[in-house]
């Protein structure tokens, strides 16, 4: 159970990062890993509870309280197997999930106040510090190697994707002996993790590696392949068994007021995905390339990937001013981005049109602050009179969260059956584009419990089947929409399932 008196005797000591006037210089990764007994200590804390709730707060069904005690006693090639039983790309969740497993460790129950930062600082073990370090001591090592099938099934599975859902999935199956071929419409494969994650929070040689690894298991991908253009999706069901789609939840939030087609309006996974290509030595054409450098700059949205676009514009040198806007009523919470530039964050915001100049650059954006009240149960937005606002800007980015799915090609050639987020009923793609004219609708592809869509052979996981969510349940996704392929191929399957798996298959 690790050090009986650790969380007595040690206090949570979060990782150290690199100085700020250092990291803004560049795109590596800005954590410092901890020394191997610091470390050990941070795990040593873990009280292996009678019942662990941090297994509750992880989608996965990490083992926590296991491999806590292993890092503790130095049993580190035993740790990385238990993490890996449950994880296939614990690299990934060690730096780019926000921990929901950590929320629910019963030490945050004897929080601290630090009166410095004027907030509770909550006490639990570093999980995700934990995690991220078996896995980096498993290739240092060289434990972490490519496991190809025993034998072969002869049976073939397309990914339509190939983001941590996709990627846990075509190792799963692989695993089990199908051949696997994974579609992929950009240059690289990685998905989200290449695209939408800035190199200074996952450094991209992590993702390659495992790419790397899963390409030596024996599964084939097929990069800069948009299917439904490149291939069509009748060559897809003529020659494959099981089609898995997972191409996450590419329909942004638009702002729709006056001006949100003016140059220097950008959505957030235009820029983001064009910095990650330009760190990673593509070149851009000038003409096309966005850049915030000397220029003031302005951030609809406060989450994440609000926060990776500001450590972006952070790094493009030279820039004026930052706000970053955010409409609820909830001020963007801090990140390592903002620790590295003074930012006006506003919470509780409505922008109400954006302004140009006579070349159709935006140029002012005009604001109002609200007020979110009950009305029923539901959340009423009401503006505030006399607060209007006008913030001078040379670049907009939308970082609003995302609807679903994209529409186009794939769901609906395949006329699959979508769901509206909190209703029973089921709509097409038709439905959906009517109803996206009139407000904005969160929807997503709609499966049965086995991850199978209205057609059958036809699966669906990740953000395209769950809606844009966190990374720890792209994985689980995939690997659970793994589990039933298998199932739907083979007649069962010896895949391990995760306990919030009893329900499905």
């Amino acid at each position: 159970m690790g050090k009986e008196t650790g969380f007595l005797e040690f206090e949570k000591v979060n990782p150290s990062r690199r100085p700020v006037a250092e990291r803004i210089l560049d795109y590596k990764e800005y954590e410092i890993n901890y020394a191997e007994f610091d470390i050990r200590q941070q795990a040593s804390r873990c009280m292996n509870c009678g019942i662990p709730f941090c297994h509750t707060g992880c989608p996965l069904g990490n083992m926590i309280p296991d491999w806590n005690d292993l890092v503790y006693r130095g049993k580190w090639k035993e740790a990385l197997d238990i993490l890996h039983s449950t994880n296939n790309f614990p690299e990934f969740t060690g730096r780019a999930c926000p921990a929901p497993c950590e929320n629910t460790c019963v030490l945050n129950d004897y929080y601290t106040l630090d009166p410095q930062e004027k907030s509770i600082k909550k006490n639990a073990i570093t999980i995700e510090q934990v995690e991220k370090h078996i896995a980096d001591r498993g290739w240092q090592e060289g434990w972490i190697k490519p496991v190809p099938p025993k034998m072969l099934t002869g049976k073939k599975v397309a990914i339509i994707g190939s983001g941590p859902a996709g990627l846990a999935a075509a190792q799963q199956l692989r695993r089990v002996g199908h051949d696997i071929t994974v579609f992929e419409k950009d240059d690289r494969a990685g998905g989200l993790l290449n695209y939408g994650i800035p190199d200074f929070k996952l450094d991209k040689s992590l993702v390659r590696r495992r790419v790397e690894q899963i390409t030596a298991e024996g599964v084939v991908f097929k990069t800069n392949v948009d299917v439904g253009k490149d291939i069509t999706i009748d060559e897809l069901l003529k020659e494959y068994d099981a089609i898995l789609i997972a191409t996450g939840a590419q329909h942004a939030r638009k702002l729709k007021v006056e001006g949100n087609n003016l140059k220097g309006v950008h959505y957030a996974m235009d820029y983001l995905p064009q910095q990650n290509k330009i760190v990673a030595g593509d070149t851009i054409d000038p003409s096309v390339q966005i850049s915030a450098a000397n220029k003031t700059a302005t951030i609809l949205g406060g989450g994440f990937t609000g926060a990776d676009c500001l450590g972006t514009i952070t790094r493009q040198k030279g820039k004026k001013k930052v706000y970053q806007l955010e409409l609820v009523d909830m001020v963007p919470r801090p990140t390592p981005a903002h620790e590295e530039t003074e930012t006006d964050c506003r919470a509780g915001i409505l922008t109400e049109k954006l302004i140009g100049d006579t070349e159709g650059n935006v140029k002012e954006l005009h604001g109002v602050r609200v007020n979110w009240k009950q009305n029923n149960g539901n959340l009423v937005m009401e503006k505030i009179p006399g607060s209007e606002f006008t913030i001078k800007t040379d670049a907009v980015f939308l970082a609003m969260g995302f609807l679903g799915p994209q529409l186009e090609g794939l769901v609906q050639e395949l006329n699959l059956n979508l769901s509206i987020r909190g209703q029973e009923q089921l709509v097409t793609p038709q439905d959906i584009l009517k109803m996206l004219e009139e407000k904005d609708t969160m929807f997503s592809i709609h499966t049965g419990k086995n991850f199978m869509t209205n057609r059958d052979g036809v699966f669906a996981a990740g953000d395209s089947r769950r809606g844009a969510s966190l990374l720890v349940w792209a994985i689980w996704e995939g690997r659970e929409a793994a589990r039933c392929i298998d199932k739907y191929l083979m007649g069962s399957t010896e895949l391990p399932s995760s306990p919030q798996a009893h329900d499905i298959i």
